[in-house]
């Protein structure tokens, strides 16, 4: 907790922010990489229980065919959405970077009342931004950004830095992709597939995205919680080898996998 924040609790006041939000980078990071959508509602309710929202303003290409739909979820928490799409027939990343890098000084040049900034963006283009408020301004700079996508650079910058989702969320997500594995392996008996603890964990990363290291934890959780299971399986009359098998009973019931209609 910073000084200001020390302070204002004492005073039993919450720190006033303003809030920026590049929405390109926590949608589509959130989209390759976990194959999950923002929890914006969350997140929000989250930070208001900390602090003073002054302003809350989203940026991005609204324009785009994925984030187009986003627009209406982000108004039932602000207004305040700033489309970045320009005519060119490509459209560069820079530009919602360079427009929001430009409210930001502006904001704390019209107002410096604001005793925190919070700055969603994995981007280390913001460095130059967050030592500006932090060590020219001295103002306390939050910055989130999102797991395996956020400059270090950038995190070092911040007064705190925030990895979105959290790691027990990315390893929920992550049961799914195992439990559709499983479920690929069963509609295709034809391709012979015995699914090994280690096969499994490089079958689903590959396909997904997903680092290894998140899923093998989430399979060894699901090991843990017997939605899946290890056994013999013998591969040569004297050989055998360690296989996995669902329990298909515990996934339903467990809301991560339905009976075929």
């Amino acid at each position: 907790m910073t000084i200001f924040e020390r302070l204002f609790r004492r005073m039993g006041q919450k720190p006033r922010a303003v809030v920026f939000v590049d929405y390109e980078h926590w949608y589509y990071s959130y989209k390759k990489l976990y194959h999950m959508e923002p929890d914006l509602r969350g997140w929000y309710d989250e930070l208001a229980r900390t602090y003073e929202i002054a302003e809350l303003m989203f940026f991005g290409a609204f324009a785009q065919a994925d984030l187009k739909y986003e627009a209406p979820k982000i108004r039932a928490l602000t207004n305040t959405i700033i489309a970045t799409d320009n005519k060119s027939p490509f459209h560069k990343k820079d530009m919602t970077d360079f427009i929001m890098l430009d409210y930001i000084y502006q904001r704390e040049l019209e107002n410096d009342r604001n005793e925190v900034y919070v700055i969603f963006t994995g981007d280390g283009h913001f460095q130059s931004v967050v030592r500006y408020l932090t060590q020219k301004r001295h103002k306390t700079v939050v910055v989130y950004g999102v797991r395996e996508a956020f400059s270090r650079q950038l995190q070092a910058a911040a007064t705190n830095a925030v990895q979105l989702p959290a790691e027990g969320t990315v390893i929920a997500a992550c049961y799914r992709l195992i439990v559709d594995n499983f479920n690929y392996i069963a509609e295709h008996p034809e391709k012979r597939i015995i699914p090994t603890f280690q096969n499994t964990v490089a079958a689903v990363a590959r396909h997904s995205g997903m680092g290894e290291q998140i899923v093998h934890a989430a399979l060894q959780q699901m090991l843990d919680l017997g939605y899946v299971r290890r056994g013999d399986y013998r591969v040569e009359f004297n050989r055998t080898i360690k296989a996995l098998s669902p329990d298909w009973e515990k996934l339903h019931t467990a809301g991560l996998w339905e009976y075929p209609v």
